[in-house]
This record gives C-alpha cells, structure tokens and sequence, in this order.
C-alpha cells in the first residue's frame, strides 16, 4: 500500500508540474551542468611535465554542443560544450610544459602539438518521479602535430544514480571530469614513450592541421573494440626500399551510402603491418582515407605515381576496405571512391578491370591485391543503384590477370562481405592480418606466402561468418602463383 500511495503521489505531482508548464508555456527548460572545478592531480605528472608546448583547439561544434533530454513536454538541455575547454585546459596543464587555447589554422605554427577533443557518445535517461537517472558519456581526444596525427584514444563512463533530478547536474559534470582527467593520464603515459617523441620531432614537415569533425571519425567512436591484431607484430625485417603500397579505406561517403563500418580503421592497421611486419617504408606507402579517396586519387595513385616509382624487381601491395559495386547493365565490378554514386557507378567508380590494366603495365616481380568488399549489392561491404536487383558476379571468369598479380578477395562473386564486430574489425581483414602475424607467412624478404595465408584465413572466415551470421562467406584466391 505505502509503494502504491507513493507512486500515486508522484504521478499527481508530475501531471501538476506538467499542467504547469503547458499553462504557462514553458515547455522547453535549460540546466546548467555544475560542473567540478577541481579535475584533480593527474598521477606522477605535476614534477614531471612533458616538455613540449602544446595548443589546446575547441572547434565551435564542440564549443556550442548540447546534449537534449526530453521529459514529458520540456526539453532538458544539458550544455557539455561549455564545459570541455575548461575542463580540458586545467587538466592538461599538468601534462604538458606549456599549454594554451587555440582558435585555428593561424595559431598553429608556433606549437608542437595540437589537442583536440570531441563528444562522440552520450545518454541520459530519467525514470519516473525524476528519481532515478542513467547517465553515460563519451569524448575522444586526438594529438597531432605538423606531420599528421600522433595519438587518438576515446574514453567513457556512465553512472547511475538514485540522486533527485538535481543531482543529475552534478553527476554529468562529475563524469565529463573524470573522463579529462583519464585522457590527460593516458596522453602523459604515452606521451612518455620515447618512440612518440621521436615520431614528434622527425614529422617537423607541414604546419599542423585542424582536425576534421571529430562525430564522423572512426578515431572518436567510443565504442571502438580493442582485438588481439592491434598489437602489432615484433617481426625484425630487413627495410625493403624496393616495396611499394596503396592502401585506401573508406567508411563513410559523400553520397547518403550505408557506411562500410572499419574501414579507415582497417586500412590505418594494414599501413602499421606493413611497416612492422613486411619491411616497407613508410614513404612509399600512399594511404586514401574517406574524403581523400577521389575518383582522381585512385587514377593518379593507380596509374601515374605506381607507373612512376615501380622498378624491375619491385613489389606491390594494394589494400582496399570499403564498399564495391556492380554495373547492373554490364556487370562490371566497381570499387565505390568517396566521390562515387551507385546510380551512376561507371562513371563515378573505379573499376576492377581498369586498375588491374594499370597494376599490369608495372615491372614488378609481384603484386598482390586485397579486397575487402563484395560486388554483389546484396549487402554488406557492397552497395547499388536504387532499383536494381543484386547480382550474382563470377570474379574468377571476369578477371584477367597479369602472371605476377595475386588477388585476394573477402567472398565470392554473389556473397556479401562482413564485419567482425566483437573484434573491430573486417572479417576477412581481420584473419588476414592474424595470419601474417600467427601463422608464419611472411618471408625474410617481406613477400607473403599466399597460399599458406589463404590456407589459414579461408576456413576461418568461412566458420565465423556462418556460426556468428548465419552467412556464406567464401574468400577468394585468383591469379596465385606456387609460393
């Protein structure tokens, strides 16, 4: 009876307060977070700051970012972009030697590094009576410096609180601080990593840049999954400076496209492994990612740049995450560049048969091709023109190979190409980078035994694809010579 009458009692005062803000036109209500001002002691790092001069960068959709919570007819604001600069700013002070806030481009050439952060994910649900709430929070922060990015993480925490609807102010605020104060602990952490520094002072190339908004960027997606391929391989290998990469992923279109989740995140790692684990040199690897993947990009990189740097005896490694596409009318199987359009995809994509032609007027000793999409358009990494019906593609008949190119593929022609979401990762990228890493299949010279790699991720993408998604995930092998 007590837990009824309380209940009753509470229904009444909320159709009261209800009545009350209809009546009087206030359905919208804006709080004010109160915020800690203390962040607290970023551990082990007040005596022993970073000796770098770092600028602090608040673009202005991070600056005017409110969170909306709607109950009932108001609308609750809750203004974390007012909060992150300072928050930011005071915690940061005590990682770095010198640190001050930045309004752009024009304010960066004086620094070492630039700092910014982002809100990529938050929650707030209030129960009944305003007496119970859940509150979750998620902000990314990125370091980079004249050469391109050093350092990207994300950080979370959520809590629930049996506090009043009061007390959710303060217990927002309380979260955004200690998600600050994780981040400046783990910047100092790794910050103190000598190869980081090293990696700081050898990229003095450009002038820093501002970092693109952040929501879209795989960098800041707080639910980004950490798998056992991140760790990179510790595989001693001699430089190969006759090895040259085009790597590109693109996750996220111009075009209103499903996005090709990993992508970027996929094609960043492949970059890492050929680094570690197959010899080559960073500067002859070009990397495409989202909106600096063009149509022009893959013609000039496909067609002039390899033409010009490819020698007798060199090798070539290709990597492409991201979605592909048929042609319904002569089905041609398209790689779908950030500029593509389904609708209009053999003049907006790049075809299959076009960089093959390219790859196959080099030099090289060998060239080898991953792909991880599908050109079906059922789905997955696969798109099409709205209308059409998807296709059942023979990639095997449809391919003309050159005698030193390999191809790789992540299923068959009418298959779609998955995710491996508990990994983060693509499916099929995800065991091919295990193999290189597991599985004995890198040679001294960094040349890849093929048919031992594909030996060991074909099944393997096949068992997860079926067990976890009831799909038909077949890799393909075309073109493979005997290793």
């Amino acid at each position: 009876m007590k837990r009824f009458r309380k209940l009753r009692i509470s229904i009444i005062v909320i159709f009261i307060l209800s009545a009350i803000m209809v009546m009087t036109g206030c359905a919208t209500h804006n709080y004010t977070l109160k915020f800690q001002t203390n962040i607290g002691t970023v551990e082990e790092v007040s005596s022993k700051k970073l000796p770098l001069k770092a600028a602090l960068y608040i673009p202005d959709t991070t600056k005017q970012y409110f969170y909306d919570a709607s109950i009932l007819s108001s609308v609750l604001k809750f203004p974390f972009g007012e909060h992150i600069e300072r928050a930011s700013y005071n915690a940061l002070s005590q990682v770095f030697e010198e640190i001050a806030v930045v309004s752009g481009n024009n304010d960066f050439d004086q620094y070492d590094v630039v700092i910014e952060p982002a809100f990529v994910k938050e929650n707030t649900h209030i129960e009944l009576g305003y007496t119970r709430s859940q509150v979750k929070i998620g902000v990314g922060y990125r370091v980079s410096d004249r050469g391109g990015v050093l350092w990207h993480n994300a950080f979370a925490a959520n809590q629930t609180t049996d506090e009043t609807f009061a007390g959710l102010q303060v217990t927002s605020g309380t979260l955004l601080a200690n998600i600050v104060q994780q981040a400046a602990r783990q910047i100092w952490i790794d910050f103190n990593n000598k190869t980081i520094i090293a990696k700081l002072h050898a990229k003095r190339v450009s002038p820093a840049k501002p970092i693109e908004e952040a929501k879209n960027d795989a960098f800041y997606d707080a639910s980004i999954v950490k798998s056992d391929i991140d760790q990179l391989p510790a595989i001693p290998l001699l430089k190969n400076k006759n090895a040259y990469a085009v790597v590109i992923g693109v996750e996220r279109y111009r075009q209103k496209l499903p996005k090709a989740d990993f992508a970027t995140q996929d094609a960043k790692l492949v970059v890492n492994y050929l680094i570690k684990a197959m010899g080559y040199l960073e500067e002859n690897i070009i990397v495409l990612l989202n909106d600096r993947a063009l149509k022009s990009d893959f013609e000039k990189y496909f067609e002039k740049w390899l033409g010009n740097n490819v020698e007798t005896g060199s090798t070539v490694f290709i990597y492409y995450s991201g979605h592909g596409a048929p042609d319904p009318r002569t089905g041609g199987a398209y790689l779908v560049p950030y500029d593509g359009d389904p609708s209009f995809i053999a003049e907006t994509g790049y075809s299959l048969k076009r960089m093959y032609d390219a790859l196959g007027k080099l030099p090289a000793k060998e060239i080898i091709v991953a792909l991880d999409s599908c050109f079906s358009g059922a789905g997955g990494r696969s798109v099409l023109a709205k209308g059409a019906r998807p296709l059942v593609m023979n990639l095997q008949s449809n391919i003309a190979l050159s005698k030193n190119m390999t191809v790789l593929s992540a299923s068959s022609g009418e298959q779609i190409s998955s995710t491996y979401d508990e990994k983060g990762h693509g499916l099929f990228t995800y065991f091919m980078l295990k193999g290189i890493k597991n599985e004995d299949v890198v040679k001294p010279d960094g040349s890849i035994k093929m048919d031992d790699l594909f030996g060991y991720l074909k099944p393997q993408v096949e068992r997860i694809a079926r067990k976890q998604y009831n799909n038909e995930q077949t890799p393909q092998l075309i073109g493979a010579k005997n290793n």
